[in-house]
């Protein structure tokens, strides 16, 4: 016994007597409202959006890389001494080319150093994955991954509107059964019509063929 803590005697208690750690002791894990609170800190600081890469200043850092690619061909043609008329012939070349694949969105950019390229590469890397998994960007909002509350809204629209669709398709076939009944039974009718205009046909043709037997036996009779 130490400090008052401890056994006044190990006698009897298959133990040394000491103050020892309790190895069988395992800590509490995180508690429910811990979590819950750390989640609510996630949802009230969402990450903002990122900005949207400006086109007018990816055209015209398009147009400036036009411009440097002529002067570097005029600088190299130079150099190799050809003559002006020639450099400006190829330049002018060079240009309606590049030109041409601006004019129809295929001139890309041979480095990415603005912001807004890489803005807008970025952009366009998110819709191909987007596409892919079938996000739709309009109705996706960052953060709603940890909104329960909207994603248990959202179940539930979805099952109702599931419920909804299930219930619709079961009156078209409630209908659907009912006007085939009676397009059959209308079908019944009109053969059943049919039997007994045939069946009045056959009995006056009967009658009609009786009547003559009796006229013939009556002449007979007379003779």
């Amino acid at each position: 016994m130490y400090n008052n803590i401890g056994l006044m005697t190990p006698r009897g208690s298959g133990t040394s007597g000491y103050v020892q750690k309790n190895l069988a002791h395992i800590k509490p894990t995180r508690k429910q409202d811990e979590f819950l609170k750390e989640i609510k800190a996630m949802k009230e600081n969402v990450i903002q959006a990122r900005k949207k890469a400006n086109p007018d200043i990816i055209l015209h850092e398009m147009k400036r890389d036009i411009e440097l690619k002529k002067l570097t061909l005029q600088e190299e043609l130079e150099a190799r001494g050809i003559a002006e008329d020639e450099i400006k012939q190829r330049v002018q070349r060079l240009e309606e080319k590049l030109k041409d694949m601006l004019n129809k969105g295929e001139y890309q950019l041979d480095h990415v150093a603005d912001t807004h390229v890489k803005t807008q590469r970025k952009e366009e890397q998110e819709r191909k994955i987007g596409d892919a998994f079938g996000i739709d960007k309009e109705q996706f909002k960052p953060g709603t991954a940890f909104d329960f509350d909207a994603e248990e809204k959202t179940r539930l629209e979805k099952k109702v509107e599931r419920e909804m669709r299930k219930a619709e398709r079961l009156i078209q076939l409630k209908e659907q059964k009912k006007a085939e009944k009676k397009r059959l039974k209308e079908l019944a009718q009109q053969e059943q019509q049919i039997k007994d205009a045939q069946e009045k046909d056959v009995k006056k043709e009967e009658s009609r063929s009786r009547s003559r037997r009796k006229e013939k036996k009556s002449k007979k009779h007379k003779k």
